[in-house]
């Protein structure tokens, strides 16, 4: 009986080559896109997912009660340890670290690398796969590394290298660390454990004698917020169980102002990707999903329009079978064999267009999908779920519609059902352009707010503005003449028009915060201010306006100490104006000093746009001896040939460290990556809508003009031309 089902489908589908065709190419068009988004969606929600225990890992946010008192992605450097010491009934694990990037050297060879100086539970909580070494031990020592493979292969030159010695860089004048490679782990996948701050770490070294900062080991002490930290919850244990545990602990070791303006939530890591940042990864998800279903649908919807199109040809068909003893349910199977029938030859054509056009998806969604091959089980059963849904789906019409047909007027051709599908077909189509028009003016919407975005006045001027990392490392006096020197080569070559040392360029908030008490205030009104380290040609490099005044004694003389320079939000947060803020005296009470404004400048975007511009205030590299970033402005054509010849001057100048640099246009866009993945496949699904939308009309038109073959052939007998 089946057989026969196949047979009828298959002379039916050949019977109407055009129609079978249109209908084939538009469902393997929608299933494409529906593969390419859905293997896309997937791996988006199943960031993490390889986590050991993920259901039970979190993360402590920080939430203060003063705003920008400190920051929310790091917690107090002892509190993780100690709420695993003092509750083992509730917490199983923890896991501190402090992401550095500096200097990683094996023998001769120099790299710039991230680097998560944290505890050592770090392979055992989390599982990652070890390659090489003791997965239960995986760190042997306080002086031991585990590394993934990918670095291993680009220290050493292959995977095995355990005992192998690497080199790390502190901020301390002549103050390296050697560590021996104890393990080395499979490379890890993408995760919000080791990409929590969207940086991942690939190298690990104990934070327990650790001599990286000249301040000692941040992860073991109360007086600072400043190590990210996570821990596990024992099976069972909800976040709410642990609300007065922390409370406790806080109230019972930590410092009065973190007592009495910190709390600490406990964030699912779970789904900490798709949250985070306003959940812009989420939102950018649904609306991808939405748009694929959208052209899956119209897809149906020609599928549907055709058949009631040919359904005419088919009623004599329904009246005779129905003469010779067939049932309704026969001819309902025989519908839904035809329509599972062509989408699957649409799916197999669909795995087909998904290898040829992955490559170029990858691209659209700067991700990597997963090649066919590699597809589990899972993936295959869920793509034979959505190509039967969408078969029987797209058959309930000639289905249950036509097979409910009375007996004598089909075997006449005649069918009430036919004039019926008329105004199904009117109304499909009015469905159809509607929804051809929602995705047409939604990416039409994305377009012109990414546009925007990359078009508008930001305050600063990204363009020819190359940022390398500053090295060496050597946060004192010594290491900023060091760089001041470096800064003062490059400026030799002809196309830098400009330099500057800074610890943040403006592609974030910057992380440090100061407290700055407002001219006539008391010292509990003291306001906390986000604080970058510039020296005095960072408003030039970057282009800020100033409003007023010199930007730290920019071009008018020698460097004078304790010099501050507000932006216009912390300007007026300061109670000051354009006319009194030059020269006014601030203080600091937590860093005791006194700091006298030198000049304003305009508000200008540091971060994303979703964020508002907040108060700013920045000090002179030399006052504080810290710096991560040398940034140049460039003033050339010949971009290549210019970096060359920075990078030739920069080897002479500082030589066994490594040249790595990003333009700051670049940087800019990694903020907005999850806009422009929308708007780029916000486009790509207008292109293949209208496509769809053609097609279909193409086959209203066509089954329109058969049936009016007769009539052509009258009207020329009659001398029509």
């Amino acid at each position: 009986m089946i057989r026969n089902y196949v047979l009828i489908a298959v002379r039916h589908l050949t019977k109407r080559k055009l129609f079978s065709f249109i209908n084939i190419l538009c469902l393997a068009i929608g299933i494409t896109f529906t593969m390419l988004i859905g293997d896309y969606v997937m791996q988006e929600r199943n960031v993490s997912a390889d986590i050991r225990n993920i259901s039970n890992q979190y993360f402590m946010k920080s939430n203060w009660k003063v705003k920008d008192m400190g920051l929310d992605i790091t917690t107090i450097g002892l509190l993780p340890k100690t709420i695993k010491e003092e509750y083992p009934n509730l917490v199983a694990n923890y896991y501190r670290y402090n992401p550095v990037m500096n200097v990683i050297s094996a023998g001769d060879r120099y790299f710039n690398e991230n680097v998560a100086i944290g505890d050592t539970t770090l392979v055992s909580m989390y599982g990652f796969p070890v390659l090489y070494g003791n997965k239960e031990n995986a760190f042997i020592n306080n002086n031991s590394a585990v590394i993934t493979e990918s670095v291993a292969i680009k220290l050493f030159g292959r995977k095995d290298v355990i005992n192998e010695k690497i080199k790390l860089n502190s901020t301390v004048q002549g103050v390296t660390q050697d560590y021996l490679v104890s393990a080395v782990l499979k490379d890890i996948h993408p995760n919000a454990i080791t990409g929590l701050i969207g940086v991942a770490y690939d190298i690990f070294v104990p934070t327990k004698g650790n001599q990286y900062y000249q301040g000692g080991d941040p992860s073991e002490t109360w007086n600072s917020a400043n190590e990210i930290g996570m821990i596990e919850l024992k099976p069972g244990i909800k976040p709410k169980d642990l609300q007065e545990p922390l409370k406790k602990t806080i109230a019972k070791y930590a410092p009065e102002n973190f007592r009495d303006n910190l709390t600490v939530e406990l964030v699912s890591m779970k789904d900490y990707h798709l949250k985070n940042n306003n959940g812009a990864v989420e939102k950018m998800l649904i609306t991808l999903s939405l748009i694929a279903g959208f052209i899956l649908l119209m897809g149906i919807v020609n599928f549907v329009n055709i058949s009631i199109g040919t359904s005419s040809y088919r009623i004599k068909e329904i009246g005779l079978r129905k003469v010779f003893g067939s049932d309704r349910t026969q001819l309902i199977f025989q519908y839904i064999t035809e329509s599972v029938l062509l989408t699957s030859i649409s799916g197999l054509i669909s795995i087909g267009l998904y290898e040829v056009l992955r490559p170029l998806f990858n691209q659209i969604l700067a991700t990597n999908l997963e090649p066919l091959a590699n597809f589990n089980f899972s993936k295959f059963l869920w793509l034979l779920i959505v190509v039967l849904l969408v078969g029987i789906i797209a058959g309930l019409y000639p289905a249950f519609i036509l097979s409910a047909s009375k007996t004598i007027p089909s075997v006449k051709g005649k069918s009430e059902t036919v004039k019926g599908g008329l105004i199904l077909r009117r109304s499909l189509l009015v469905l159809q352009f509607s929804l051809a028009i929602i995705v047409f003016i939604s990416a039409l919407t994305v377009s012109r707010q990414v546009s925007y975005i990359f078009t508008k006045d930001l305050g600063y001027s990204k363009e020819q503005v190359l940022v390398a990392t500053a090295y060496p490392k050597q946060w004192d006096s010594a290491g900023v003449l060091k760089m001041e020197s470096i800064k003062q080569e490059l400026l030799k070559i002809s196309a830098v028009k400009s330099a500057t040392l800074a610890f943040e360029v403006p592609e974030r908030r910057p992380m440090a915060l100061i407290d700055l008490l407002p001219p006539g205030s008391k010292d509990n009104q003291a306001i906390n201010v986000g604080f970058n380290i510039t020296d005095e040609d960072y408003a030039e490099t970057m282009g800020l306006h100033l409003l007023v005044g010199t930007y730290l004694n920019h071009g008018i003389g020698p460097h004078v100490a304790d010099q501050i320079v507000l932006n216009e939000t912390a300007m007026k947060t300061m109670g000051l104006t354009l006319a009194n803020a030059v020269g006014s005296q601030i203080k600091s009470p937590a860093n005791k000093f006194t700091a006298t404004v030198t000049g304003v400048v305009k508000d200008f975007h540091y971060s994303n746009m979703q964020n508002a511009i907040e108060p700013v205030a920045f000090a002179h590299v030399k006052d504080a001896n810290t710096y991560r970033f040398l940034s140049l402005k460039l003033n050339t054509t010949d971009i290549s040939t210019a970096i060359d010849q920075i990078r030739e001057a920069w080897k002479n100048a500082s030589p066994n460290t490594p040249f790595e640099y990003s333009f700051m246009d670049e940087r800019f866009q990694s903020l907005y990556k999850a806009e422009l993945q929308l708007k780029r496949a916000a486009n790509t699904a207008t292109i293949l809508t209208i496509i769809i939308v053609m097609l279909g009309i193409f086959g209203v038109v066509a089954f329109t003009i058969t049936k009016r073959y007769r009539e052509m052939a009258v009207r020329k007998v009659l001398g029509a031309g």
